[in-house]
């Protein structure tokens, strides 16, 4: 007998394990992570690694599967439902004792115990129900909508990456004009010193030449700490270690931008991700509102049950041939009256549907203003180009003539240091502009729905 129990309580936990493990494992998000190459990187491997490394795309990756995770809860709602159970029972009756008056007579029984062993299979088939057809055409569009957020986020950090690149190597470049600017005044100090021991020049302009030495240096340590700092933030785009040792190349010598579109604003509506996400909010809430609506309909189902019961444990199939029922059913849901329920989510889903409407006109005007914000960022670019370009020109004329007033004695070192201050200036606002460019490039292809690579 107990090794009959034992055998059943197998049984059932079998089953039970079999239940679980018809359910989808959740697995991790598997992607594969670029590594860093070697040598200095360009812009185009820097976007590739944080496209793949980002938690904000990673994060809008685990976005799709979530949704897609709604959408197969949705569909369930038509896939067959089978579940199985068993159960073991024992009723043990204790020993009794009857008196008969009349014949004046006493009856006993021994302690009695009896067992029952039973178990069932069911299976359940949604038939016809309209709203739970409208949840699945819903969770369609989320899923869309999940997919169409990811490429924004893909874009979002591709211009992200791109315009920190180009702060990276602006700053480089900067730390060069003060490196150059270092040693223009140090040259201008042995120059002073020169001519002092001659007796061609006061000992104020060796003190006005040593006083530039030092501001040199101070802004210099600012440059090359700036260098660092972008550097930090690059790879913390990059999904990087803060500490990454990143190496960069890329040529800022280009003075015109290669950025051309026809109608940007008509090409920002038709393939920006934000707006094309906000489209598929508003079919979803749509559908929403109509699954909402179809709760009212009849709903149609079915379910099929076989069950066995006996006081024995079945040795063979042959027990199987009798103590058993089967139970076909065919059923139709009409709601009449849910405590307003139904009339609830009504007016929720229509609320919500109005809602995704003025988000989606209000993303497609933001679109249209950041194509125009984007376009007069490149015009201003391209004519700070052309601006600091003459500037430099003038004031590489303005240091040689300075410089040569001096040499002669017919100028001070006061211009001088005028001049050379001047000329880093320009120098920087060179570097500034035409970097400024590059970002200028990134944000118009950010605004017109670029695809990110």
């Amino acid at each position: 007998m107990y090794l009959r129990m034992r055998v059943f309580v197998f049984v059932v936990v079998f089953l039970a394990f079999c239940t679980i493990a018809s359910s989808p494992p959740a697995t991790a998000a598997s992607s594969s992570v670029p590594t860093l190459p070697d040598g200095p990187l360009r812009v185009d491997d820097c976007v590739r690694i944080a496209l793949g490394r980002n938690f904000s795309v990673v994060n809008a990756r685990e976005g799709v599967r979530e949704s897609q995770g709604a959408q197969l809860a949705a569909i369930s709602s038509f896939a067959p439902h089978i579940s199985s159970g068993g159960s073991f029972a024992r009723r043990i009756q204790g020993p009794q004792e009857f008196y008969v008056a009349e014949f004046d007579l006493t009856f006993k029984t021994d302690r009695l115990s009896s067992d029952t062993y039973s178990y069932n299979i069911q299976a359940t088939q949604n038939l016809l129900s309209v709203s739970d057809w409208a949840n699945i055409s819903s969770a369609g569009h989320s899923v869309r909508a999940a997919r169409y957020s990811l490429d924004l986020a893909r874009q979002t950090v591709a211009y992200q990456v791109k315009a920190q690149f180009y702060e990276l190597l602006k700053a480089t470049k900067l730390a060069e004009v003060s490196r150059g600017a270092m040693e223009l005044s140090e040259d201008e100090l042995r120059r002073a010193n020169a001519l002092y021991e001659v007796g061609s020049v006061a000992k104020g302009d060796v003190l006005k030449a040593k006083v530039r030495v030092s501001q040199s240096e101070l802004e210099l340590i600012g440059a090359e700490n700036r260098v660092k700092l972008e550097r930090s933030r690059l790879a913390k785009l990059m999904g990087l270690p803060v500490e990454t040792a990143l190496e960069i190349v890329e040529d800022l010598g280009r003075e015109t931008p290669q950025v051309e579109v026809e109608d940007p604003v008509k090409l920002a509506l038709k393939r920006r991700p934000d707006v094309l996400a906000a489209r598929e909010n508003l079919k979803g809430a749509d559908a929403s509102r109509f699954a909402s609506k179809a709760a009212r309909f009849p709903s149609v189902y079915s379910s099929l049950q076989y069950s066995w019961s006996d006081n024995s444990f079945p040795e063979t199939w042959d027990s199987h041939r009798k103590n058993y029922s089967w139970n076909v059913r065919l059923g139709l849901n009409v709601p009449i009256f849910d405590g307003l329920s139904i009339a609830a989510g009504i007016r929720q889903a229509t609320a919500r549907a109005a809602m995704m409407d003025n988000e989606m006109k209000e993303t497609e005007l933001q679109a249209a203003l950041e194509v125009k914000e984007a376009l007069l960022v490149l015009d201003e670019a391209t004519k700070r180009i052309a601006a600091s370009k003459s500037g430099l020109a003038s004031a590489e004329e303005d240091y040689r003539l300075s410089r040569e007033r001096y040499d002669v004695g017919s100028g001070t070192m006061l211009e001088l240091l005028d001049a050379e201050v001047s000329l880093s200036l320009a120098r920087s606002s060179h570097v500034e502009a035409l970097a400024s460019l590059r970002v200028a490039e990134a944000l118009l292809e950010k605004a017109t729905g670029e695809p990110a690579e």
